[in-house]
């Protein structure tokens, strides 16, 4: 990819590709751990609802303070500061709940510090032409990484206990942290007059006012609102439904991941014969039909098939969605932004889960997923029937 011909975002994508191998590891070993201490999967519960509280709810506050400041400085000092703090899950946290989550949360708020300014900093380091394909290719490393390392991690955590595991992605943040410093200065290119709360409000005001941004924003939230019960039921579906177990499912997640790889590389054929406008909607679209078949015919050659084509599509919409907030922001505003996409993406995703759930033993999975998929067809298919999103002045639609 000519992107990579760009010394800093080169950087930038080793330092993710780095740092997502020691999450993956972490997750797992998170998980396991948790479990292991308590054998109470509300326990398990409760963690994941620390680290989504930390998204949700601090992000956006963190991001008006992270805009006023040099974002390269902020990238390699959250990335340092998890590296010690990781590695005390097991030297601390292990013997004591309470500490546990209060390090899962400072984690993840640096996590919530630095995901935002790493979408936001792209536009600094790639020509404005080549905004696409660097956040594809940043999506297509996180793909990738689940792929390559999530087995593993599962593998490890089995092998030599969850201790090693938190040592290990401790080394990859403190690695990723050093290949971050060869950045430029990534400073604000004004600084703002408004107060911090003023901030605050004028990034979530951003969200909610500018007519594209609001169109594709509102658009994905209310297709994640239904689409994201595979989250919650796609394990269900493997088990309960398909009769193909553990290993099924696996199968299934293996196929969506293989479909977003896939959909990565051809993201800069696709963009060149549709404006991203269009092929965001037009994959949305696509994406909620293929979640319906999966209910229509609960076959399991099937489902890997729309598995596949699924993890394909996400990537189609993913990557225009982020290029469309990138290029509608000034440049002093992104953190906030992405901060606030976040939140408002993660409560949606949230909404899903519950949502699958709670029908689930109502209605059956087989039946979820094809209503969700019909949801979220319609929600793409009214937005495109309205007048679809506007492109960036000076772009054709």
């Amino acid at each position: 990819m000519k992107v990579l011909r760009h010394k800093a975002f080169t950087r930038l994508i080793l330092s993710y590709l780095v740092s997502q191998a020691g999450s993956k590891v972490h997750r797992v070993a998170l998980l396991v751990l948790v479990y292991l201490l308590t054998e109470n999967a509300l326990w398990v519960s409760l963690v994941l609802g620390v680290q989504l509280l930390g998204t949700v709810v601090f992000s956006p506050l963190l991001s008006a303070w992270a805009d006023t400041q040099d974002r390269k400085r902020l990238l390699v000092w959250s990335d340092l500061l998890r590296a010690p703090l990781v590695a005390l899950i097991p030297l601390l946290g292990a013997k004591s709940l309470p500490v546990l989550l209060l390090l899962v949360f400072l984690i993840e708020l640096l996590r919530d510090l630095h995901d935002p300014i790493q979408n936001a900093v792209v536009p600094d380091l790639v020509p404005k032409e080549e905004v696409d394909e660097a956040n594809s290719l940043i999506l297509l490393t996180d793909r990738l990484s689940e792929v390559l390392f999530v087995g593993a991690a599962g593998v490890l955590v089995a092998t030599v206990g969850p201790a090693f595991a938190f040592y290990l992605d401790a080394l990859t943040y403190l690695a990723s942290g050093l290949l971050l410093t060869g950045l430029p200065p990534l400073r604000p290119e004004r600084l703002p007059k408004a107060g911090y709360l003023e901030r605050v409000k004028e990034g979530l005001g951003h969200l909610l006012r500018h007519p594209t941004i609001r169109r594709a924003v509102g658009t994905l939230f209310a297709a994640a609102c239904f689409g994201s019960v595979e989250t919650a039921l796609g394990v269900v579906l493997a088990i309960k439904w398909l009769g193909v177990g553990s290993a099924g499912f696996g199968f299934m997640e293996a196929a969506m991941a293989l479909g977003a790889i896939l959909g990565g590389l051809a993201m800069p054929y696709l963009l060149k014969r549709l404006p991203r406008e269009r092929l965001f909607l037009y994959a949305l679209f696509l994406f909620g039909i293929f979640e319906a078949s999966i209910g229509a015919f609960p076959v399991f050659a099937w489902v890997l098939v729309a598995f596949f084509l699924g993890g394909f599509l996400n990537m189609a919409f993913i990557v225009p969605a982020r290029s469309i907030l990138q290029l509608n922001t000034p440049q002093e505003m992104r953190g906030r932004i992405f901060a606030a996409f976040s939140a408002v993406m993660n409560a949606a995703v949230l909404t899903g889960t519950m949502l699958g759930g709670a029908l689930e033993g109502q209605i059956g999975a087989p039946m979820v997923f094809l209503l969700a998929g019909v949801m979220v067809s319609l929600a793409a298919g009214y937005v495109l029937l309205t007048g679809g999103i506007p492109a960036p002045k000076g772009e054709a639609v």
